[in-house]
């Protein structure tokens, strides 16, 4: 899928943790599971569309309704890098897939054990990605839009606040402010000096994938590359 369509995609994504009984089509999982396949290649994870999905724990059951899919989200476990790149590359798949129509939200509360997340023993499941049609209407904004959907940080917070940068910092700071986050935290801090951005967050599991997440969302506005870690140095095209 085109970075422009990914990129509209973050307008429109929602968390959504009710969905309507209704099967995914076949072609969109199939679209799904060559896109996936792409990411694990390029990444170095493994992971995976799963149909029939039933591995949240009982105290999620009572917040999410008619989960059928979920993308398992994972890799080997001896990777220094996995949490952060379970984040970047599992936010592809999200975006991709809101641009095809589907809900999704990212859990980190999963039975860990459940056979439907089909594990090796040299793997680690990060986070589960629940995947369906919402049960409300998708939004269908796909311009920037003037007022955020939920609570965010200001650009001067996510900026340390440093209000002094250039428009194209701005732009990618917006897309990190629809960025999803464990707990909607948003701890991610970029640093803007001698037109070099860096991207940091405390250390911890969520955090690192968190971090996946908002840089990925920045690139999409930018352009550009980060490189992996934190902090993560910002290259620009």
């Amino acid at each position: 899928m085109k970075k422009e369509e990914l990129f509209c995609a973050i307008w429109k994504r929602r968390s959504v943790r009710k969905y309507l009984e209704k099967p995914i089509e076949k072609e969109k999982i199939e679209r799904l599971r060559t896109s996936i396949s792409s990411l694990n290649e390029a990444s170095g994870l493994t992971m995976e569309f799963a149909e029939e999905f039933d591995s949240f724990k009982s105290v999620l059951t009572i917040m999410f309704k008619n989960v059928r899919s979920a993308i398992v989200i994972k890799g080997k476990t001896n990777d220094p890098n996995l949490n952060e790149k379970c984040g970047y590359y599992g936010e592809h798949i999200v975006l991709e897939a809101t641009a095809l129509g589907l809900g999704t939200c990212w859990v980190a509360g999963f039975n860990k054990k459940s056979r439907s997340l089909n594990a090796k023993d040299d793997e680690t499941v990060v986070c589960v990605i629940s995947i369906g049609y919402g049960a409300e209407a998708m939004s269908d904004q796909t311009a920037v839009p003037d007022v955020p959907h939920r609570k965010t940080k200001s650009v001067s917070d996510l900026l340390n606040g440093k209000t002094d940068v250039p428009d194209w910092v701005k732009a990618a700071i917006k897309a990190v402010q629809f960025a999803p986050t464990a707990m909607n935290s948003q701890k991610t801090r970029f640093q803007y000096a001698d037109g070099t951005v860096a991207a940091q967050i405390p250390p911890g599991t969520l955090n690192m994938v968190d971090l996946g997440i908002t840089k990925f969302h920045f690139e999409l506005a930018a352009g550009g590359k980060f490189e992996l870690g934190s902090p993560g140095v910002f290259r620009k095209d």
